[in-house]
């Protein structure tokens, strides 16, 4: 480049937008699970071509939030029971190892950001705002993630977070569960705050095995530890 200037890219594009806004479409049930995506109808909705949105649709296929088939229009993913309970399992062994890695380097500061959000889901909670507890909630395992300070856990996580909240925010118990989501919360913030990373990754890979099969009403596949 003849000025040396380099030109960055903005902060977020149309592609990206419309994905994000589908995604909180379907948590919102107005793209129910199943329904076909309509590409012109969706495009007008959104008042813009179908060129960004077949980008965005494209990028929701990778995430496994749109199914297509060759020859059909795409749909929205349905979540069985089976791919669920395997969610669960990958989720749990993830955030168990994040945990494990936290708890063995978690400065005072890492700490306190996670206490703060967690004073967040309380505020949330306690006011009925559940859509927003429940997103609050599911921050703070990210950002568990996201302190294990392993990029490619990080990754892996995110790669199937979009699916997951999908099927939470669709399931029936979506409304309740408010005092078991918080006690679980304390145990896992002592685990951290304990330095144990033994405790760590057992305290958080039952409370999302327990929590995940009972509302799966199934019981955890044998050879997953406890």
């Amino acid at each position: 480049m003849a000025d040396g200037a380099w030109t960055l890219p903005p902060r977020a594009s149309l592609p990206e937008t419309l994905a994000a806004r589908m995604v909180e479409a379907m948590r919102a049930g107005e793209l129910a699970p199943g329904e076909r995506i309509i590409e012109a109808s969706l495009a007008a909705r959104f008042g813009v071509s179908r060129g960004p949105l077949r980008e965005a649709l494209k990028a929701l296929e990778g995430e496994g939030l749109v199914e297509r088939q060759p020859g059909r229009s795409p749909r929205v993913a349905q979540v069985s029971p089976e791919q669920a309970a395997q969610m669960v399992v990958m989720r749990a062994t993830l955030e168990g190892m994040a945990a494990r890695l936290l708890a063995a380097r978690a400065t005072p500061a890492q700490l306190k950001e996670l206490e703060a959000q967690h004073a967040r889901i309380l505020k949330a909670a306690r006011a009925g705002r559940v859509a927003e507890w429940r997103d609050a909630d599911w921050h703070f395992h990210e950002l568990v993630c996201r302190q294990s300070g392993n990029e490619f856990l990080l990754r892996a996580w995110l790669s199937m977070s979009h699916l997951v909240r999908l099927f939470l925010h669709r399931h029936p118990d979506f409304e309740g569960g408010g005092a078991g989501v918080l006690q679980n919360h304390d145990h896992l913030l002592a685990a951290l705050r304990s330095g144990d990373p033994d405790r760590a990754e057992a305290e958080f890979r039952r409370v999302i095995l327990d929590s995940g099969f009972r509302r799966l009403g199934l019981t955890p596949p044998a050879g997953i530890p406890a």
